[in-house]
């Protein structure tokens, strides 16, 4: 379902924060034109070497952040081509940037410079630590940003000098890239109904800060010893809450938030131990809690003795809470996955891609699945389509160098 037809997004944007964002909005029904420098593409394009400016051959992770975009290459340090940018401004309803102050305001894209030429546009900004503060002209990336500053390395990671969490970069951007277009969704919404165009502002920082705040909190009111966010040792944790092995060498993780006796009951009824209903040391939730170390023995030798597939099979209508610790090869094939169709594939170069989608479905419906633009692909469509220039005009802004 298309939310967002009609609305049209210019996104000049580099890297994966922000174009995530604008991903999400076309995937939502927006017309987002990926803007891209036209002497210097998006660097995400050609990652580590790992793709190229061919058609069909951008890096993976450029596909993933800008699917369903149209793309255009402008120079904005030539005037014509910064004339074009504002032609498309005109007709644009949301600016999306990722550029620090003083190059927005040096190329003539800032806030107050758009809002001249569209007073109804609504500007987001995507930045490492926000608009405000001192530090507020600094950039940020995922890695540094949002697991380091953000801390989230410190208590989920548990990061030391000698490991870092790089192997996980793009968290942080997806997460936040939602968040984002969230946030534009919602001054579309304040727009529609008032009249007013707003500055919509997200950072890394904060949604660092918005996904670690059980630990943040949990530190500020409950002390030095809060392990909210924190790996443990399994001995200092419940039967319920762990991970137990497999005879396969796999592992499942039970979670019965609460310990609620009719949950416990059933999953001793699929373990076909329901001697335990009957152990006064697992009698009632407070017994299980102080004898968790016996459970959880028990319960290590049961699950020893069959494999994960046998064991899902098991316990697939249970009542309490559990799931099997998947890897990510796995989850194309996950059958809620499969079902609710959130990752597909779509082909780039005559190869097959996997392309996980935006987690909000509108009528249960995840929406389409479109790829991203191959580099000054919609150059000319755009600038015909929604600025009015001909083939003589667009052909003497190429030869300038305006364009690509």
């Amino acid at each position: 379902m298309k939310m967002l037809e009609g609305i049209r997004v210019l996104d000049l944007t580099m890297w994966a924060f922000c174009p995530s964002a604008g991903a999400v909005l076309a995937e939502w029904g927006a017309d987002v034109i990926h803007i891209e420098n036209a002497k210097s593409p998006d660097p995400l394009r050609t990652l580590a070497g790992g793709g190229t400016l061919e058609p069909g051959k951008a890096h993976w992770m450029f596909n993933h952040y800008n699917r369903g975009k149209r793309g255009l290459a402008l120079d904005l340090a030539n005037d014509e081509a910064r004339e074009a940018l504002y032609a498309l401004v005109r007709e644009s309803d949301v600016f999306l940037t990722s550029f620090l102050p003083k190059t927005r305001e040096k190329l003539g894209f800032d806030v107050e410079q758009l809002r001249a030429i569209n007073p109804n546009i609504i500007y987001a900004k995507g930045t490492g630590g926000g608009p405000l503060g001192p530090e507020n002209h600094r950039g940020g990336y995922d890695g540094a940003t949002w697991w380091h500053r953000g801390s989230l390395a410190s208590t989920v990671m548990n990061v030391t000098q000698t490991t870092t969490p790089s192997g996980m970069i793009g968290h942080g951007d997806g997460m936040s890239g939602l968040v984002l277009a969230g946030g534009i969704a919602a001054a579309l919404f304040k727009r529609e109904r008032s009249g007013e165009a707003v500055v919509v502002d997200s950072s890394l920082l904060g949604t660092a800060a918005w996904f670690n705040a059980p630990a943040i909190i949990g530190k500020a009111v409950d002390g030095p010893n809060s392990m909210m966010g924190q790996f443990f040792p399994r001995e200092m944790g419940q039967w319920s809450g762990a991970t137990y092995r497999t005879s396969d060498g796999r592992y499942l993780g039970l979670l019965h938030l609460g310990d609620h006796q009719p949950e416990f009951v059933n999953l001793c009824e699929n373990l076909e131990r329901m001697d335990l209903v009957a152990d006064p040391r697992f009698a009632s939730p407070m017994d299980r809690m102080t004898n968790s170390a016996d459970l959880m023995t028990i319960m290590d030798a049961i699950f020893a003795t069959k494999t994960l597939a046998e064991w899902k099979a098991i316990l697939v209508h249970s009542k309490g809470v559990w799931a099997p610790v998947q890897t990510v090869e796995e989850m194309p094939d996950d059958v809620q996955i499969k079902a609710n169709g959130l990752i597909r594939t779509a082909e780039y170069g005559g190869r097959q891609q996997p392309i996980v989608m935006p987690p909000v479905m509108f009528n249960e419906d995840a929406g389409p699945c479109n790829p991203a633009p191959d580099f000054g692909q919609h150059t000319d469509e755009v600038l015909r389509e929604i600025a009015g220039y001909d083939a003589s005009r667009i052909a003497e802004l190429r030869a300038a160098g305006a364009i690509a």
